[in-house]
């Protein structure tokens, strides 16, 4: 077993959230080392939504307006629109006020590793955590390597090892389990699309593939989604793992005909799980806070987990800040900051979400397209972050800085 200088904070993931923390952590003067089990630049099924409450993130923390995000590379493509769907039937074709863009996953989380490197972050590839001693602040990888810190941030998704090596009282494992998501996508290269799409399917696409498309009740509890980018085509749908235990391959297929991409039926979409809603809210333990997805944080409606796992983190990394500066309480700290500044918003997204689909569920269609079109505005607002979910209200300074 080969030991590791001592660090002020070792970064288990190197994802959105975990090279958020890193980052933030390195410019503020710390010794943090920042450990991701893949090399970059690396796959990552995601269908790379950037609302604008995530841009304006990027601007306000990395100084990254949308003008450098293009100079960059880190844009795929521009959304101006949107059609949304309650099954075959259109509900709402608009123009946005303001456009959402997608990026793709290998070149924005290159990107930001990248950024927390320049900010001072060891970066180390290919380090899988195998194991997590709290007690003693200390990963351990798969090759022997052993990382001790006085802290420890669990960035490592979904399936996160330093989430399931703490101990019980920190999660619900019944409301974890009831709220994780599920969700099957398949990236079809876009002169395939173009060239072979049917246009028989009772929902058509616009002619360039260029409209991102939601559908409702694609699958129970969840969604369908056509999001375009610039050289594919993302098609998926995801919901509630409770709800869809069996029968959601059949229904991708089903959505594949949907929206006149029959010919794709005989390629096998990716499967992964994803949080919508089932957020830990108090995710820290000791010298450990976990961020992003492996504390259970993206958007219980549509399942954006980009702009979750960056806000945490900032939350995240200003705990320990404050921790390690003037020894206040780690756990206290974060879960305070989380009460005050997500948490709430969470649960008003959470009770809409709800809502939604127990009125899908009951098939009332006809009073929730008309509840759709009179609100369209502001639960769009509210997406991308004008807005607050809590009563629609105007709230420019929900995501503001905590610095």
């Amino acid at each position: 077993m080969k030991g590791r200088p001592e660090y002020d904070v070792v970064v288990v993931g190197g994802g959105p959230a975990g090279s958020t923390a890193a980052c933030l952590l390195g410019e503020a003067g710390h010794s943090v080392a920042l450990l991701e089990k893949r090399t970059y630049p690396r796959d990552k099924v995601c269908g790379g939504c950037l609302s604008q409450k995530t841009v304006r993130f990027l601007d306000r923390v990395f100084s990254l307006p949308v003008s450098t995000l293009r100079r960059e590379g880190l844009l795929d493509f521009t959304g101006t629109g949107y059609a949304l769907y309650i099954g075959s039937r259109r509900i709402l074709a608009e123009d946005l006020d303001e456009p959402v863009y997608f990026t793709r996953r290998e070149r924005y989380d290159t990107y930001l590793a990248g950024r927390a490197a320049q900010a001072g972050v060891e970066v180390h590839t290919g380090a899988e955590a195998a194991e997590i001693d709290h007690a003693r602040r200390t990963v351990t990888t798969s090759d022997g390597d052993r990382y001790a810190a006085r802290v420890l941030i669990g960035a490592d998704g979904v399936h996160s090892r330093v989430r399931r090596t703490l101990p019980e009282s920190v999660v619900d494992m019944k409301r974890w389990q009831n709220n994780l998501g599920w969700t099957l996508e398949l990236a079809i290269p876009r002169r395939e699309a173009e060239t072979l799409a049917n246009g028989d399917g009772p929902i058509r696409l616009d002619d360039g593939l260029a409209t991102p498309h939601l559908v409702f009740a694609a699958c129970r509890w969840g969604y369908g989604w056509v999001f375009p980018n610039r050289e594919a085509i993302v098609v998926g749908i995801g919901g509630l793992l409770r709800m869809n235990e069996k029968g959601l391959p059949e229904r991708f297929e089903e959505f594949l005909k949907t929206v006149g991409f029959s010919a794709f039926t005989d390629r096998k979409p990716a499967g992964f799980p994803l949080p919508l809603g089932n957020y830990i809210s108090s995710p820290a333990h000791e010298g450990t806070v976990l961020v992003g997805d492996a504390a259970g944080f993206a958007s219980p409606l549509l399942g954006e987990g980009i702009f979750y796992a960056h806000r945490t983190a900032e939350l995240a990394a200003h705990a320990v800040d404050r921790h390690l500066t003037s020894a206040a309480p780690l756990a206290g700290t974060y879960t305070a900051l989380l009460r005050r500044r997500l948490i709430p918003e969470l649960r008003a997204e959470t009770a809409l979400r709800n809502f939604l689909y127990r009125c899908l569920d009951a098939r009332m269609h006809v009073p929730l397209a008309a509840f759709m079109r009179a609100t369209d505005t502001l639960v769009v607002d509210a997406v991308q972050g004008t807005r607050s979910f809590r009563g629609f209200r105007r709230d420019d300074d929900l995501h503001s800085a905590i610095w």
